[in-house]
């Protein structure tokens, strides 16, 4: 039984290994609202490369709204990034 409970006391140097790994966990996943906004700087240069392709009919609207996709990504990945 004492060496039951010694398996899960807690060792200092697991404490701290365990620590590195979280902040470093955390570090690489970017944050959702980076990730939205540069899903919609893809979806807006996906939506002319479909029509390129012929896939959506090439029309004003569909142009528009991947432009309008870019340019608000983009402003959101500056803001979101810190640089304005």
């Amino acid at each position: 039984m004492a060496a039951f409970t010694q398996a899960y006391t807690l060792k200092l140097t697991r404490i701290a290994f365990i620590k590195k790994r979280n902040v470093f966990i955390d570090k690489i996943l970017p944050r959702r609202c980076m990730v939205v906004s540069a899903g919609m700087i893809l979806a807006g240069w996906g939506i002319p490369l479909f029509m390129v392709v012929q896939l959506l009919p090439a029309t004003l609207i569909f142009g528009f709204v991947g432009f309008v996709l870019v340019a608000t990504g983009g402003v959101l990945t500056l803001v979101f990034y810190g640089e304005v």
